[in-house]
């Protein structure tokens, strides 16, 4: 006898239709569900789920945003769930049967930051808000600001765009989502902020539908949606089968890609050379490499490096490397317990005390004053 189950999914945006493949590649064309579907939120009220409960089916799969409170009902029943990027306090509440599975926020955040930076060319970093901010939205900036500062970037969080003005450029932004991303071009359009020139703009979902209508196109991360479909319904038969203990109750899905367009395209050979010597610095600080060493890579003039670097990113090469080198050190006394000889071999140091009184002079305190007041172990 075939399982009935309801599932509700937006299918007006890219994220939608693709959970939506994602279910159906796990079911193939033999399968036993019968399933019934809502697509719009005006559709699934909580008269319809309750109606779905007293009519007896055998699970749900939820990820309507912003329909919290039509999916209330579910709160109070055991069918077995799969509950899709929607947060409810009523739904985090329920203790049986239910399984959440959401899009990593840090995989997001962290992705964000370290594409932008790579491109070597941004002298300020903003994250722009949805205009609701949500709790999804604060976790994508939090996460997007901790990886920045990790380099020893700073991050402007932005709830309109008119911060945006006072930024140094380029700035690099990333948006919320799509829409918002969408916002922000016609922002810096209003104002001749020239993009990718002195704005470079990156969105989140690659909604083709904007991403590919925007001027210019606008470039964007692209969520795994297909693998959390995916997993919804490979979750799903298994609690409907009996199968589910042990299940955790969250499960998080990362990125598939960042699809690149105009709004974030490399506007010179100049934006090129110094993106190749940031990639450098951060695969090989740690060895203790020189400025040599980055432009004996590029291939070019130590003259010539020095001028682009600092034309494009306001230091020097000698001073990225420091800052690269002294960021690793931070992470090592903050994520280990190991001694600070070992770092400061591990960093291409070959002198502790000359890396003691460094970072004394670049952050104001001991090595073992920033380990007790950051470290979290």
């Amino acid at each position: 006898m075939k399982k009935k189950v309801f599932i509700a999914l937006r299918m007006s945006g890219i994220a939608g239709q693709d959970k939506y493949n994602g279910i159906f590649r796990r079911l193939g064309d033999e399968h036993d569900w019968n399933i019934t579907l809502v697509r719009r939120s005006e559709e699934f009220t909580p008269g319809r789920v309750r109606d779905a409960i007293r009519e007896g089916f055998d699970g749900f799969i939820v990820s309507i945003p912003g329909t919290e409170t039509s999916a209330a009902p579910l709160a109070d029943c055991d069918i077995p769930t799969v509950v899709m990027d929607i947060h409810d306090p009523r739904l985090d509440a329920r203790k049986t049967n239910i399984v959440f599975i959401r899009n990593s926020a840090d995989e997001i955040g962290r992705t964000a930051a370290n594409y932008l930076m790579n491109i070597g060319r941004c002298r300020s970093y903003a994250f722009v808000h949805n205009p609701s901010v949500m709790e999804w939205s604060i976790d994508r900036f939090r996460a997007f600001r901790r990886t920045l500062m990790d380099h020893g970037q700073w991050c402007h969080e932005l709830q309109d765009m008119d911060g945006l003005c006072g930024l140094e450029r380029p700035v690099g932004v990333f948006a919320a989502n799509d829409d918002r991303g969408f916002d922000v071009l016609e922002f810096c359009r209003d104002r001749r902020i020239r993009v990718p020139d002195d704005a470079i703009v990156l969105g989140i979902n690659n909604d083709t539908l904007i991403c590919e209508n925007c001027r210019p196109r606008l470039s964007s991360i692209q969520p795994d949606f297909e693998q959390e479909g995916f997993l919804a319904a490979d979750i799903l038969e298994r609690m409907m089968s009996g199968n589910g203990a042990g299940l955790d109750r969250t499960t998080y899905v990362g990125v598939k890609t960042v699809v690149r367009r105009d709004s974030t395209a490399l506007v010179s050979p100049a934006g090129k050379l110094v993106q190749r010597a940031i990639a450098y610095i951060r695969r090989h600080a740690r060895e203790g490499i020189g400025v040599q060493a980055v432009v004996d890579h590029l291939g070019c003039s130590r003259r010539l490096a020095d001028m682009r670097f600092r034309e494009l990113q306001g230091t020097s090469i000698g001073e990225a490397i420091i800052t690269e080198r002294l960021n690793e050190v931070k992470r090592l006394l903050t994520s280990t317990t190991e001694s600070i000889e070992s770092i400061s071999v591990q960093c291409g140091y070959d002198s502790t005390n000359y890396l003691k009184n460094l970072f004394k002079k670049r952050t104001g305190i001991t090595m073992s004053e920033w380990r007790s007041r950051n470290s979290a172990t």
